[in-house]
């Protein structure tokens, strides 16, 4: 099936495309530079790398028809690279305050994978924040997906997350969940821009890995265009339906950005200046 572009998420490539341009980059027709380090501010992580190439998002493989996808200048996981790879080393306090964490980060880990113990691969997570406190902060990352609406389908989970007498979600203390998953799946309640299953997905391999130790965020690239407050008002439902039972908390790039440049201590010129230029200079 040939992929759907909508006129908002081609502006938000041809953005991209423009700051390629600038930056002396030559992208092909699809929107894909030559190599993936040219779409990276720096070169992966020994972290980063590690994940990436045992992650099963083909995120780094080029075959002879496909050419990795962290190699697009709309790739989801180049923009969670170039915002999050940085503090992989170093001192993490401004990425604690920037998302208004509780504790500090002890580890950062790419394209993680918590189990719900069914037959299959679980979803990839893209972000995990493990803390001090012995929680891990669970970040889904969205970049142009969002822009995307989603197809109407008869089933939005297979059989196997609804058991014969047995309710996956509510055994992990999700009760909400449990019901907003076989809402979506009987169709009472439909969501076109925001992944809703996805996230529940995660929410239970989080539940059954982290017990209730586990919070999940969701960080998405905003852009100006009239989906933007239908996504908006989806993400306002599902918070209302499951959020103090996810602990979730859905902010932009825009504002994780804002509040990064708003600390006493910023982080060093070079990195903020890339991120700017990037992305934000024609949305700030």
């Amino acid at each position: 099936m040939p992929k759907r572009f909508s006129s908002s998420r081609s502006a938000l490539i041809n953005q991209q495309r423009k700051w390629a341009a600038m930056v002396g980059l030559i992208a092909d027709d699809r929107s894909y530079l030559p190599s993936v380090n040219e779409n990276l501010r720096q070169s992966l992580s020994p972290i980063a790398l590690q994940s990436f190439t045992k992650g099963n998002g083909s995120e780094l493989k080029e075959t002879l028809h496909r050419p990795a996808k962290m190699r697009a200048l709309h790739s989801s996981a180049a923009l969670v690279v170039n915002v999050f790879d940085y503090w992989t080393t170093g001192n993490t306090a401004p990425l604690v305050a920037a998302l208004g964490l509780e504790n500090e980060i002890t580890s950062i880990t790419f394209e993680s994978q918590f189990s719900t113990n069914l037959d299959g691969n679980p979803p990839n997570l893209d972000i995990a924040l493990e803390l001090t406190s012995g929680k891990t902060v669970a970040i889904e990352s969205k970049f142009s997906e969002w822009l995307i609406p989603k197809l109407s389908k008869k089933k939005y989970f297979k059989d196997k997350y609804f058991p014969p007498s047995n309710d996956l979600w509510k055994q992990k203390n999700l009760a909400a969940c449990q019901a907003l998953a076989i809402d979506i799946q009987n169709g009472s309640e439909r969501f076109r821009y925001l992944d809703a299953p996805q996230l529940l997905k995660h929410s239970l391999g989080l539940a059954t890995q982290c017990a209730d130790r586990f919070q999940l965020y969701y960080i998405y690239f905003d852009w100006p265009c009239s989906e933007a407050e239908l996504h908006h008002d989806e993400i306002k439902r599902f918070s209302e339906r499951v959020g103090e039972e996810l602990c979730f908390r859905a902010f932009t790039y825009r504002e994780f950005f804002h509040n990064l440049c708003s600390l006493p201590n910023p982080p060093d010129a070079e990195y903020i200046n890339y991120l700017r230029a990037r992305y934000f200079m024609n949305i700030l």
